[in-house]
């Protein structure tokens, strides 16, 4: 008799982030699940331990690195190589299974979520998107997760989407819809600011501070004169009495390097610039910070729970928490920025609390189905 499998197919330590909550809730039933990893970046898995369950290995899929020069260019070959050996690797792996009654789960928007869905398509096996029905309204920005997520929606079967706005982004869309009222995301922020302590960052000591995080492919590939704006205007900011934390993601640190700003920066006492931090490390120096200015959209949802001001430095998004309350879109527009930064306090609020566990809506399906 063929089994009820559970497949996760998880790209990026983002994805595992907000994925965790689900993972947990399935192996405190008892499931039968398996996570495979892509190897579109490396999962740090045992930055989210305390989440997981004994049942909670995986499996690294692709390619092995690429000793090439070019950042896109490897990126690439990961995605020609490892797209054949994803689909021979799960014409074998389903064999075994109940492809009518089992799932296959992908998250999101990035690339590998985009091959999941195409493998499970091919494979005829139930597709399930997590954190779907998002919309930016605009291929471009994020790009490419804009487009990864729109061909997504339009191959899933199941559409577990964290609001209602998103549920009616996919009303021309006859799959099952289910809204969880919430990102998972909002669970494992809760659990992390619960059951981890506070790391003790010296740079800063007892110092006020602001985060500043610009990693988006499109700004740094496409709008470099904008970004560097952005940068300076926040660098005139940074004070004795409010320092600038500035995390340098791979992008961002070679975006700094090759115009020539990364040592400017680094002389600057009032700027500090930190490696990416383990997620709950960076959850809590979130959670202690003046006011966030990003351009991810992970951290707008993670600032609107914690209450913390927030100011987007994109010209749309794709996402709605927060916006009206304690997050603002900047637009590009360099009055909207000076004017976040001189009036911050005015955007701050309580941290949301929650009554529905997404995880469980979503777990219930998936066991009941």
């Amino acid at each position: 008799m063929k089994r009820k499998d559970i497949y996760f197919f998880i790209g990026t330590t983002a994805e595992l982030i907000k994925l965790a909550p689900v993972i947990k809730e399935l192996d405190k039933r008892g499931a039968n699940f398996k996570i495979i990893a892509s190897a579109q970046n490396s999962l740090q898995f045992n930055e989210l331990k305390f989440f997981m369950g004994k049942q909670s290995v995986y499996y690294t899929l692709g390619v092995k690195p690429f000793k090439l020069p070019n950042f896109y260019f490897r990126f690439v070959v990961w995605m020609i190589k490892a797209v054949g050996n994803f689909f021979l690797y799960f014409r074998n792996e389903f064999k075994g299974t109940d492809k009518r009654s089992s799932f296959f789960i992908v998250h999101g928007d990035t690339v590998s979520s985009l091959i999941g869905a195409l493998v499970a398509k091919v494979h005829g096996i139930r597709l399930v998107h997590i954190e779907s029905g998002l919309r930016s309204f605009d291929f471009f920005e994020p790009f490419p997760e804009e487009i990864c997520r729109f061909i997504v929606s339009k191959l899933a079967d199941i559409h577990f989407c964290p609001n209602s706005w998103a549920v009616n982004n996919l009303s021309k869309t006859s799959s099952m819809k289910i809204n969880t009222h919430n990102n998972t995301l909002i669970e494992t922020v809760s659990i992390t600011l619960k059951n981890t302590k506070k790391a003790d960052f010296k740079p800063i000591q007892k110092r006020k501070y602001f985060v500043l995080v610009l990693h988006r492919q499109e700004h740094i590939l496409f709008k470099k004169n904008l970004t560097k704006n952005v940068l300076n205007i926040f660098a005139e900011y940074a004070n004795k009495d409010l320092v600038c934390v500035l995390v340098l993601h791979k992008l961002t640190e070679k975006f700094l390097r090759k115009e020539k700003l990364i040592d400017k920066l680094r002389k600057n006492k009032n700027i500090i610039l930190i490696p990416r931090f383990p997620y709950t490390e960076f959850i809590h120096l979130m959670e202690d910070a003046e006011f966030i200015a990003t351009d991810g959209g992970s951290n707008q949802e993670e600032s609107y729970y914690l209450g913390k001001p927030c100011l987007i430095l994109r010209n749309v998004t794709e996402r709605t928490e927060g916006l009206g309350e304690n997050t603002l879109l900047s637009h590009g527009d360099e009055n909207i920025i000076h004017n976040f930064i001189q009036n911050y306090k005015k955007y701050k609020r309580k941290q949301i609390k929650y009554k529905i566990r997404p995880s469980k809506i979503i777990v219930d399906y998936l066991i009941k189905n």
